[in-house]
């Protein structure tokens, strides 16, 4: 399948902001905001990728993955994924190209925004080390 890091010209978007998109003919399709946008000249195509899956993408060069986000996942290892909030669920589809409930089963937890977040198993220490730096509190 062929992707492009397209950033659309139309319509008031900030220039450097692009988006892994898919080439629908006349509009570009927007899977992760699961729209299709209209083509227009001034659309920007950074790159074009071919890829057998979504996590093949370097989603760092789009909006969807930002570490300076306060939310995202948290991983077993204490590494934060961010991500922009009620994005969760399609970053981890779309980047780490695992299922929410998959994550959750394996223990990582879920960073909501800078005081709240949930978890199925109990944090283990480099998480509750993570979260405790980040100043939310953690109760064992």
């Amino acid at each position: 399948m062929e992707y492009f890091l397209v950033s659309p010209g139309a319509g008031g978007q900030a220039r450097n902001v692009y988006y892994w998109m898919q080439d629908g003919g006349e509009r570009w399709i927007h899977f992760v905001k699961g729209i299709w946008k209209e083509k227009h000249e001034d659309d920007i195509v950074k790159e074009v990728v071919r890829a057998g899956d979504l996590s093949e993408l370097d989603w760092s060069k789009t909006p969807l993955y930002d570490n300076d986000s306060v939310s995202g996942w948290l991983s077993r290892t204490g590494r934060f994924y961010g991500c922009p909030s009620h994005y969760h669920d399609k970053f981890a589809a779309f980047v780490l190209g695992i299922k929410v409930a998959e994550l959750e089963k394996m223990g990582w937890v879920r960073v909501n925004d800078s005081r709240y977040y949930t978890c199925r198993l109990r944090p283990n220490a480099e998480q509750r080390n993570w979260l405790s730096e980040k100043g939310y509190k953690v109760y064992d």
